[in-house]
């Protein structure tokens, strides 16, 4: 009975199982997969069996989590081993994610016995890595993992802490990073870290090596950093912090890359090759908040170069925009040959200062300067922005500049330039030294301010420009200016177009000019002004000069480039002194060109109303012209009550004759007694004047006079007459017949030297009424005419009074 009791429940019992087994599927869905959904993970494909050594054997088994797909095959287990001949692990990483739970400390459940876990080929998945990962993972010790492959580590399993250390290089690199970063394929890269995480802190600690190399045109740089790095995640807070105070950071460029700037031509010092980096101690990143005291680039060698980044704070989700920082740039090689340039960093806008000292310029042009200081403030305000505004102010001073021919002592400027947001931009540039020196002409006293706006958008600039400049004087050997002043406004798009308004001594005139590529026309005007300011001018050429009175005006135009212009001008009632002559009312208008370096006026006319030089001359005319020389032709004109004219002189040639013609002179005029003597001339004279040009030295060969009709000569009660005819006797009867005559025939030799010594051979034929006598008379007379004609002024009151007068107007 018993037995066949145990028959029946050994048979049940064995079907149970053999039923269990036949369904240990649907069975293992059905008790299982509810308990793993609970915790998150889902059992999708399962299939086991059991050896003929009661080992398990999973032929598959598929498990998913949060997105993570995990696909294993070929498992064998037992009491003591589990080994996976093969694993897939697919994970995705995604910038957005649902679960915003806290990570919590691990608190592992890890038994004190359990088959040791081995995974011969662990292929990793991810859509950030340049392909799949292969790596096997081995458990000699209980919870004490290594891994191998294409990352090695080991890893150690505690309740509350997993902790481990790994090897990376560029290789890992490589397969971590994405081919987008060509960058990685110039890495060379080893570091071994210790990591510590508790389920929240995740630790780093441990040695790096790194270097990368890049070229450009031949210039190879090179960056190395060796030595000790730590880092420190939380999970929670997302804080980073990053230490790398024990970082030896070197950057060196190749001798190659001193090619790229070509010194000799700049004429400044190559830039060190070697430079030293140095990072912050700590390096914090937290809630997307970065944070880095101090970051600094040093050269090494004899000129000392730093560049200073203090106080960086950025949000890594906007960084440009956010961005806040101190950056400084120190350049020193001596104390007066230094930079240094502030910067103040605050998203988008930036403000700082710079000063600059160098004990002389670099040869970056022909310019030489001495014991140059520039310093200013600049600010930009929206950078990142399409509508920036900016606005610089700078100042510089040199105790010296020379160049292009030009020397200049104590020269300071000033600049100040700003954009608003709608694209406008203001320019103001200003210059004064102490003086300049351009080959021989000497400047002192120079202010110059200039002023450009432009709107800086879209299609063609288009600038206004606005410039002052003074010049206290401008000296040369030949020349003096003062108290220059020039106004000047202009316009500058594809060419430039300008107008200056310049006072020179009082002197007026306007210039506009068009400048561009192909032609520089230009315009000159002198508007009707007085003539007086020209005295400064022409008192340095001529000091016995002075103009008293008149007006002028001119207008030249021409281009610049083709070197060639015309000009017309006139001069009206110019009244002139030289020394004690006299001329007035002068009258001209003239008109000539300029081309190939040559001056040309062409023929025209002139007046002049009035001329004293001791004899009054009226009513002068004639022509003039320039071509080479001034030349003077056609001159009329009235002296003695009669008429005299000169066909043609050269002013200024050294070596010439001109023919002096006179006709109907009043012999009463030119031969000019005192009215008490009781001798009196009357008729009318003509003749010829050959008057030679030596130099500077005149002299009348060969001159003659003659009468025009006739004439009379009478003497009465003349002293020193009467004494002569008592003293000759034997001339008395022939002389007594000079007392009253009527001259019929006059001729006269005139010879003047240059000394002023006049000699006359005077021959006079004549009729005498009274003695009804026929008398030829013969007579030689040496006399200074220059003494002469002073006399002749000196005793004209008149003209002595006008002269007076005009000479104090002159020089007012």
């Amino acid at each position: 009975m018993f037995k066949r009791i145990g028959l029946i429940i050994g048979s049940l019992i064995l079907s149970i199982l053999l039923l269990g087994y036949v369904f240990r599927l649907p069975l293992l869905q059905w008790a299982i997969a509810p308990e793993l959904k609970k915790v998150g993970v889902i059992l999708s494909c399962l299939d086991f069996s059991i050896t003929t050594k009661l080992n398990i054997h999973v032929q598959n088994m598929c498990l998913q989590y949060q997105g993570q797909q995990l696909t294993l095959k070929n498992i064998t287990a037992n009491t003591q081993q589990i080994i996976i001949e093969q694993a897939q692990l697919v994970t995705s990483t995604s910038s957005s994610s649902g679960n915003n739970s806290l990570a919590k400390p691990l608190n592992l459940a890890l038994l004190d016995k359990r088959p040791l876990v081995s995974i011969k080929l662990l292929l990793l998945v991810n859509n950030q890595l340049s392909k799949e990962l292969k790596l096997s993972i081995s458990e000699p010790d209980l919870n004490q993992f290594v891994i191998q492959g294409d990352i090695d580590a080991t890893v150690r399993l505690q309740k509350n802490l997993v902790s481990g250390n790994f090897k990376i290089n560029e290789s890992h690199l490589k397969l971590i990073a994405n081919n987008a970063f060509s960058a990685f394929q110039r890495i060379t890269f080893d570091a071994q870290q210790q990591f510590n995480f508790d389920g929240i802190n995740l630790d780093l600690k441990g040695d790096i090596s790194a270097q990368y190399v890049d070229s450009y045109k031949q210039c190879q740089v090179q960056t190395h950093s060796q030595g000790k790095i730590a880092a420190s995640v939380n999970l929670n807070s997302k804080a980073v912090t990053l230490d790398t105070q024990a970082l030896n950071n070197n950057l060196t460029l190749a001798p190659h890359c001193t090619a790229l700037i070509d010194s000799s031509k700049l004429a400044i010092e190559p830039l060190p090759l070697n430079w030293q980096l140095t990072l912050p101690a700590n390096i914090n990143l937290e809630n997307n908040q970065l944070s880095l005291p101090a970051i600094s680039i040093t050269s090494e060698g004899d000129k000392h170069y730093k560049l200073s980044i203090t106080d960086t704070r950025l949000d890594t989700t906007r960084p440009i925009q956010s961005i806040q920082s101190q950056i400084t740039l120190q350049v020193s090689k001596s104390v007066n040959d230094n930079l240094k340039i502030n910067t103040q960093l605050s998203g988008g806008n930036l403000q700082g200062d710079f000063a600059l000292a160098l004990k002389k310029l670099p040869r970056l042009t022909n310019i030489n300067a001495k014991n140059i200081h520039i310093n200013g403030e600049f600010a930009i305000s929206n950078v990142i922005d399409d509508t920036p505004t900016a606005h610089v102010n700078a100042q510089l001073s040199a105790a010296e500049v020379d160049g292009f021919n030009t020397s200049i002592v104590q020269y300071q400027a000033g600049i100040t330039a700003k954009i608003d947001d709608k694209r406008n931009a203001e320019i103001a540039l200003s210059h004064q030294f102490k003086s300049a020196q351009y080959k021989k002409y000497k400047l002192t006293g120079i202010h110059n301010t200039l002023t450009a706006n432009a709107h800086l958008g879209a299609g063609e600039i288009f600038a206004k420009l606005a410039a002052k400049t003074s010049i206290k004087t401008i000296n040369s050997p030949e020349l003096q200016l003062k108290n220059i002043k020039v106004n000047s406004s202009g316009e500058q798009s594809r060419a430039l177009q300008a107008t200056h308004h310049a006072f020179v001594d009082g002197m007026e005139l306007v210039v506009n000019h068009h400048f561009s590529s192909q032609a520089h026309p230009f315009e000159v005007i002198f508007p009707v002004q007085s003539i007086l300011p020209l005295n400064s001018y022409i008192n340095q050429f001529a000091p016995l000069a002075t103009l008293t009175q008149g007006e002028f005006n001119g207008h030249i135009h021409g281009d610049i480039n083709l070197q060639k212009a015309s000009f017309k001008g006139e001069v009206s009632k110019l009244t002139a002194l030289y020394n004690d002559y006299l001329a007035s009312d002068f009258n001209s208008i003239f008109s000539g060109q300029y081309s190939s370096g040559q001056l040309n006026v062409e023929p025209t006319t002139f007046s002049i109303n009035e001329l004293r030089a001791g004899a009054v001359i009226n009513n002068i005319t004639g022509h003039w012209r320039l071509n080479d020389e001034v030349q003077i032709d056609d001159v009329k004109g009235h002296v003695f009550d009669g008429n005299f004219g000169i066909e043609r002189y050269i002013v200024g040639q050294p070596n010439q004759i001109v023919d002096v013609e006179f006709d109907n002179i009043d012999a009463s005029k030119l031969v000019t007694f005192n009215e008490q003597s009781g001798i009196s001339v009357s008729g009318r004279l003509a003749g010829t004047l050959p008057v030679h040009f030596d130099k500077n030295q005149v002299s009348v060969l060969d001159g003659q006079l003659f009468s025009q009709g006739e004439g009379r000569l009478k003497i009465t009660n003349n002293a020193a007459f009467e004494a002569v005819l008592e003293q000759q006797q034997a001339l008395k009867p022939v002389l007594g017949l000079l007392k009253d005559l009527d001259i019929q025939n006059l001729k006269s030799s005139v010879a003047l030297k240059n000394d002023g010594w006049l000699k006359l051979g005077v021959n006079l034929q004549g009729y005498n009424k009274q003695a009804k006598q026929q008398v030829n008379f013969n007579y030689n007379h040496e006399e200074n005419v220059f003494t002469l004609l002073r006399a002749l002024r000196l005793s004209d009151e008149i003209t002595q009074k006008v002269e007076q007068q005009y000479s104090q107007k002159g020089n007012q």
